[in-house]
């Protein structure tokens, strides 16, 4: 049965070129490759001066699996490009929470 479970599995994960491959132990596909790359904007509340928004995309640069923060203080808002395997939307407020601001509503 494990053996019939792990044949199914593989053929839905692998293409047949990558089939011939693989040891019949170990699967070929990770999680790196059903990640994405996603962007979200996150507005924020409380920048009160110029260093406020640096302070904001400093914490989410520290997330693993942020590629970039860029704020917009004119704007009120952060834009983020982030692995979504490595890191989630919460983590995302977490990080500006900690920064010492708030998502605004």
């Amino acid at each position: 049965m494990k053996k019939a479970m792990f044949g199914f599995a593989l053929a839905l994960c692998c293409s047949a070129a990558a089939l011939a491959e693989v040891k019949t132990e170990t699967l070929c596909c990770s999680a790196a490759a059903l990640a994405e790359v996603k962007t979200e904007t996150l507005k924020v509340s409380g920048w009160k001066c110029d260093k406020c928004p640096g302070k904001t995309e400093a914490k989410l640069k520290e997330l693993k699996g942020v590629e970039s923060a860029t704020a917009d203080r004119a704007k009120g808002q952060v834009v983020v490009k982030y692995d979504d395997s490595k890191t989630k939307p919460a983590d995302l407020e977490k990080a500006v929470a900690s920064s010492g601001f708030a998502l605004a509503k």
